[in-house]
């Protein structure tokens, strides 16, 4: 009986761990974990056009007090970090080195509260323009058409989902959201159904456990990098600030291993 009982238990707790092996989280205690974490060093998005940036680098990454905490660096920073190009409209970024697919993603964070700059919780996998999977949580959004610049307002959220590059592969929603830098944190998710044995493939965007929004459209089903940074992208307000930041607390993601995931 005893060895059934111990056989039991053991059975149990690794049962157990695995489960928890399939959430993953960090809540920043103490430093970057390299080991789930990679600290980007890179530009995307230039159009030099409408206007250039510095992209992202690992001086901006920090955690502090428990926090990860990722700066943004404006058009009045004068300092000694480096950019790519240039050193204003320099901010950071982390990826999972893990890739996932369906889940719930969760990340508590402040926003930076400078409309000049993008804090944005992201999904990634590209392969070509016409294979492009990905999931955007953007702050801010527009506070009216035309879209541009004069529209960038911290009210309000994009919520885009790709499955290319193309204006028929991707669909976005400019979503209200109201007060987001009132300095307290603030719980960002998306729940993402890749679909399969009745399910219906859709994305589930919530702030602070409220359902916004549901997209049915361009739903990806890549497993892909989890993303978190501020960067400078040409369509938003002037940077005209020295530097802020953003505040995470902690990321969780919990995979729902659908039947339509692509691994």
């Amino acid at each position: 009986m005893f060895r059934n009982f111990t056989l039991l238990l053991f059975t149990l707790l690794l049962l157990s761990s695995t489960t928890r092996a399939q959430v993953f989280y960090d809540d920043f205690k103490s430093s970057i974990d390299t080991t789930i974490w990679h600290i980007n060093d890179t530009k995307w998005g230039e159009n030099p056009a409408k206007g250039t940036q510095g992209g992202v680098v690992p001086e901006n990454v920090i955690v502090k007090n428990g926090h990860l905490k990722i700066r943004a660096l404006g058009d009045y920073y004068g300092g000694p970090i480096k950019g790519h190009g240039q050193n204003t409209k320099v901010g950071g970024a982390i990826t999972t080195i893990h890739r996932f697919a369906s889940g719930s993603f969760e990340v508590k964070a402040k926003l930076c509260p400078r409309p000049g700059a993008l804090s944005a919780f992201w999904t990634f996998y590209n392969e070509s323009d016409d294979y492009n999977h990905e999931i955007d949580f953007e702050f801010p959004g527009h506070n009216k058409p035309p879209y541009g610049p004069d529209s960038s307002d911290l009210h309000y959220g994009l919520l885009t989902n790709w499955t290319g590059v193309h204006e028929d592969q991707y669909y976005t929603k400019d979503m209200y959201f109201g007060n987001q830098i009132d300095g307290q944190f603030h719980l960002y998710r998306f729940d993402w159904h890749t679909g399969g044995n009745g399910e219906k493939p859709r994305i589930e965007y919530y702030y602070d456990n409220k359902l916004m929004y549901t997209s049915y459209e361009h739903i990806p089903t890549h497993a892909s990098n989890f993303n978190i940074g501020i960067w400078f992208p040409n369509w938003i307000k002037k940077a005209d600030f020295i530097s802020d930041y953003m505040y995470v607390d902690w990321v969780k993601i919990t995979p729902f291993h659908e039947p339509n995931d692509v691994n």
